[in-house]
Order: structure tokens, then sequence, then C-alpha cells
């Protein structure tokens, strides 16, 4: 009588089943994983995005209803202005913008539908607690700034909002108001484009102040860019309309 074989299997067997079966966990976790990062970061950005644009929807509609009255009484107690600031950060434009704006769409008499407020708009540093090594700590805090009594300071004052965190940059540009189109020349219709682009050019400004300009400017481009935890940059913009009435200067001119 032959001995019969036990059944099983050898050590080698054994070993190189524990191997394949390692490599196919570790390529099904590496997949998992990735695919945790992606969902995460998706996620992250999508919230960046999110805020960005109801930060510039924000912005858009108050600047819509910026209002200045360069009348005699103005110009004896200052309290409506529109202020631009220009000024820079690490490369990065950290602008600030002052202005009084109706709490209602303008009349066509350019009288405001109800109380004019004081509204800024500018970054923040103080309060964000991060260091610079910090990639998402670079940035500072979008703040807005309401006050329901305008006065002749319009840098303080009133209740801050904080809009959006880690906002790297802020920056506005406004273009001074166009002549109306039944004014214009024919030897300014006659111009070439490249002509015409320079002089458009010309027009927009870094910084602008109504004590100056007397007027409101007629545009108004927004710029903004956020910094991600993963410390990747997403800028936005918009160009706003002021008032047409505000932007040449009003009924009080």
């Amino acid at each position: 009588m032959k001995r019969a074989h036990p059944s099983g299997f050898t050590l080698i067997e054994l070993m190189v089943a524990l191997a394949i079966l390692a490599i196919m966990l570790t390529a099904i976790y590496a997949a998992f994983s990735s695919a945790i990062t992606a969902m995460r970061e998706s996620r992250q950005q999508d919230d960046t995005l999110q805020v960005g644009r109801l930060v510039m929807e924000r912005i858009a509609n108050d600047l819509a209803m910026a209002f200045y009255r360069t009348d005699a009484q103005r110009r004896k107690n200052p309290t409506h202005a529109f202020i631009g600031r220009d000024d820079e950060r690490d490369d990065y434009a950290r602008d600030r913008l002052d202005f009084t704006a109706a709490g209602r769409p303008l009349a066509h008499d350019d009288t405001p539908g109800s109380d004019v407020a004081e509204l800024s708009y500018y970054i923040d540093d103080t309060y964000t607690g991060r260091t610079v090594d910090d990639p998402y700590g670079s940035g500072g805090l979008l703040v807005r700034r309401e006050d329901p009594l305008p006065d002749d300071d319009f840098r303080h004052g009133g209740t801050l909002r904080i809009l959006a965190e880690n906002v790297v940059a802020l920056n506005f540009r406004y273009k001074e108001p166009g002549p109306d189109v039944g004014l214009r020349t024919r030897v300014e219709e006659t111009k070439d484009e490249e002509e015409e682009a320079e002089e458009e050019e010309d027009k927009w400004h870094d910084t602008w102040n109504t004590e100056k300009e007397q007027s409101l400017p007629e545009l108004v481009e927004v710029t903004m860019t956020i910094r991600d935890r993963e410390g990747r940059d997403h800028t936005f913009g918009t160009t706003v309309l002021l008032h047409p009435y505000q932007a040449r200067g009003g009924a009080g001119r």
C-alpha cells in the first residue's frame, strides 16, 4: 500500500500568495487615498470659488449704490466721498476703498432712496494668527466696514464684517468718466483701434479721490486673489458700472 500525500500549501506557495495580496492591497489603498485627496481638494476648491463669487457679488452690489454729491453744502460738511488708495505688499496689491453708498437704487434726480452709509473694503492682517512660513498663512482677512452715520472720517467707525479669509491680493482700478456719445467728434470716430485702446487705458487710474476729481469714476475694476489650503491662488474679477448720473457729477455740478 502506498502512503497518500497530505493535502495543503507549501511555505513557498503561502509566501507567494501573501506577496500578491500585499501588492493588491497596496494598489487599492493608493487608489483609495488618491480619490480621497482629490475629493478633498475639489471640495476646498469649490468652497474657495463659492466664497470668491459671493464676495465679488457683494462688492459689485455695494459699488452700484455709490453716492456722491458735489453741491456747496457737501463741501462745507464733507460726508460724501469715494476714496480709493493704492497699496502693495510682497508684490501683491493691497488696495483700500472707502465710499458712501445709498441703501436703495438712486432715482433719476440723483437722490438716494434711503439713508447713506459709509462703506470700506480692505485686507486686514492683524488677526490672521499664522506664520509667514505657512503657505496658507500669507493672506489676510477681507474686511467690509459699514458706518450708518457718515462723517468726514472715512477709515473708522461703524461695524466690521469678515467676508473671506486668506485673501492675498485686493486691487481696484478706476476709469474716469468719458464724454457722452452725442458729444464725440468725427475726429475721435476716425481713430484707429490701437490709438483708441491706448487712450482707453490712459483713462484707468490706480487711485481716486472725489475731493480732487469732483465726481465718481465711470467704471470700477475689482480683482481679488484667495489662497487655498494647498497654497494655490484663485483670482476673481469683476467690473462695475457706476450710476451714470453719479459718474458725471450728478445734478449738483
